[in-house]
């Protein structure tokens, strides 16, 4: 069986999973993807399909 999959029920299983872990980190992702939403998670700006127009 391929290890991975053994242990993908130990994945994001920590309840702070979401909780930033350096100290910089909010800063960095809201520059990267804008202010989080109201969830807290840092989605970024919308995408759009190909071909479609703004």
């Amino acid at each position: 069986m391929n290890q991975e999959i053994e242990h993908m029920d130990e994945v994001d299983v920590h309840p702070d999973v979401h909780v930033a872990t350096e100290p910089d980190e909010q800063e960095i992702l809201g520059r990267l993807y804008g202010p989080p939403d109201r969830e807290g998670i840092f989605r970024g700006p919308p995408t759009r399909e190909e071909g479609e127009k703004r």
